[in-house]
């Protein structure tokens, strides 16, 4: 049978016999193929109960009579279906998509969305699915303005959510800038696409910008001793009773704690450790409504709860600095009480960093000298003993004025030993601390002639 070049109808031989039916099968065709719409472009296999308006665009896995059918057109008239295979150009509707398709020649592809409801997927020269529902590929892409400005809007759903700028190299994350899991922009980078690092941070509240991989531009610490390598106490490791320090400015939470340090890593095996912080030590009447950002680094074994005055959170485990932001409130008044507990089970981590601010930025150090003052403030301990050894007469006392090396922040207590005494009136000899900066040991002698006392483990102590 002669047909058309483009719609495949049928035509009319000259003399040919029942003209009609092949008349009648060309308007059909005419009828299904002008303004073509069909029911699917997915649907593997034919509808059981066909009716005169079916057709379908064949999909690659069709099957019964629509096996090896691909990308044809399938209608059903007078009875049985008829497969047309399309031509460049051809149209159609896809009423289970409700899109408008075309065919290439090579496939049947979604045409330009016929209002502003756009489609659901778009793909320029890339496949499209449900998570990149735009795709473009290409060697560049140009937003440009409609004769006044151009802004491209990236809009999350909530503040734990992330709007940013991804990019990768071979499928994987290099570098990222936005709002990535709160509400402050941030430039971070990756060497494997794992870890990220925070090159910059900006707050929200008050756009002071922060640069956490740099050790020059770090935070100031609020905690004192952060990395634990001050232990005026010798404390070896192990189990503290609540309320006993162990590395200097830390001390067991009320249930008692356990803990241990190698080099700079700490593991906290059970219970809380604290440290209580002034606001006065750091220009500030208090922290109220201050956001404060507590963070450690490379966090293994479990999560790690955190307190900050009666506000609460969680840092999560794994490895480069990790951190949790909190707000005292107004309750929080005075010193401040700042806990680390394991979450369940033993954690390790390092380099306790407690500042202001809702980045958590580099560790930096400060000097020996200046870590060493600002524990000396609560508690000190001589590294040596104090002799008097002197001639006296009965009942008289000499003193040694024993100055301390900072001033502390109250006038401490003091507990010593006494490992030698000559010719000393009953107990009357001593160590007192007269200041916060200032203290005197003294012996009573108790016949005319020489006096003598040692004093051994000295210990001054302003504890808050």
């Amino acid at each position: 049978m002669i047909v058309t070049p483009r719609l495949s109808l049928p035509l009319l031989a000259a003399g040919q016999a029942q003209k009609h039916v092949t008349h009648n099968d060309a308007l059909v065709r005419l009828d299904a193929l002008i303004h073509l719409v069909v029911d699917s472009r997915t649907q593997a296999a034919p509808p059981v109960s066909p009716s005169e308006l079916s057709a379908y665009i064949v999909p690659a896995d069709g099957a019964g009579i629509f096996a090896g059918r691909t990308d044809q057109v399938a209608l059903y008239e007078d009875g049985g279906w008829t497969f047309l295979t399309p031509r460049i150009g051809w149209q159609a509707w896809v009423t289970d998509e409700a899109e408008h398709n075309l065919w290439t020649g090579m496939e049947w592809r979604r045409a330009s969305p016929l209002s502003g409801l756009g489609a659901e997927k778009w793909g320029v020269n890339a496949t499209a699915d449900e998570t990149n529902r735009l795709a473009v590929s290409g060697e560049a892409s140009l937003f440009s303005h409609a004769g006044g400005d151009h802004r491209l809007k990236i809009n999350k759903a909530n503040a734990g959510a992330t709007a940013s700028v991804l990019f990768q190299s071979n499928w994987s994350g290099r570098a990222e800038f936005g709002l990535a899991g709160d509400e402050d922009f941030r430039i971070k980078v990756s060497a494997d696409g794992s870890a990220w690092y925070d090159a910059l941070a900006i707050d929200r509240a008050s756009g002071s910008v922060a640069l956490p991989g740099s050790c020059w531009a770090a935070g100031q610490n609020l905690l004192i001793n952060g990395d634990m390598q001050i232990n005026q106490r010798g404390f070896a490791g192990g189990a503290l009773a609540a309320g006993n320090y162990g590395f200097d400015r830390w001390k067991a939470g009320a249930g008692g704690a356990s803990l241990s340090a190698s080099g700079l890593s700490v593991t906290l095996n059970y219970g809380a450790i604290v440290q209580l912080v002034e606001p006065e030590a750091w220009g500030l009447p208090a922290f109220v409504d201050v956001p404060l950002t507590l963070s450690v680094e490379g966090l293994s074994g479990g999560d790690l709860a955190v307190s900050v005055g009666g506000q609460s959170g969680t840092i999560t485990a794994g490895v480069g600095r990790r951190s949790v932001t909190l707000t005292p409130a107004a309750g929080d008044v005075g010193v401040l009480a700042v806990g680390l507990a394991p979450a369940a089970g033993a954690v390790s981590f390092a380099r306790i960093k407690l500042e202001i601010g809702r980045v958590a930025s580099h560790w930096s150090a400060r000097p020996l000298g200046v870590e060493q003052a600002l524990c000396r403030r609560y508690h000190w301990r001589p590294a040596g003993g104090v002799l008097i050894d002197a001639y006296q007469a009965a009942t008289a006392s000499s003193r040694q004025t024993l100055p301390l090396p900072v001033t502390m922040r109250t006038t401490p207590t003091v507990s010593c030993s006494v490992s030698q005494e000559i010719n000393v009136q009953g107990a009357d000899r001593g160590i007192v601390a007269s200041a916060p900066d200032c203290a005197y040991a003294y012996v009573t002698a108790q016949a005319l002639g020489r006096v003598r006392a040692s004093f051994d483990g000295i210990a001054f102590d302003a504890e808050l």
